[in-house]
């Protein structure tokens, strides 16, 4: 009589696997839920000053803004008034200003738009000069 319980209840795991299985294998899988994320700020920071030394430890470029608003979505900072000083090893420092701007993900360039005026001193390379424009794509780490 023992026997025929334990083979009773053989009988009836292997249904339940069996039927399990079959029953799993029809299932389609459920795609995880997640809500698309919208083009709002994460984070912000008030009069934003990032400071970039080169490889010698001195100042590469400084930027600074009244306002920088960071866009986890497309990975990109937006900066109100900025304000770009770029220090080159070997010259007078290059001063950009601008309405607003745009760094993209990287951070390797920034987009200055509106009343852009780049100004740039006398040297022994040249007599400096100012310029005007609506819109500059600057390279950061050239």
């Amino acid at each position: 009589m023992t026997d025929v319980r334990k083979l009773t209840a053989i009988a009836v795991l292997a249904l339940l696997a069996g039927g399990s299985w079959w029953w799993l294998r029809g299932q389609t899988p459920v795609a995880p839920t997640s809500s698309p994320l919208r083009h709002e700020p994460d984070y912000t920071v008030e009069n934003f000053t990032a400071t970039v030394m080169n490889e010698s430890g001195q100042k590469k470029y400084r930027l600074t803004a009244v306002r920088l608003a960071h866009y986890p979505d497309d990975d990109t900072s937006h900066l109100t008034q900025p304000y770009l000083i770029q220090y080159p090893v070997d010259g007078v420092p290059t001063h950009t200003k601008s309405d607003s701007a745009v760094v993209p993900a990287g951070a390797q360039e920034i987009f200055m738009q509106g009343n852009v005026r780049v100004t740039r001193g006398a040297d022994a390379r040249g007599a400096g000069g100012v310029i005007r424009a609506d819109q500059l794509r600057i390279e950061l780490d050239r």
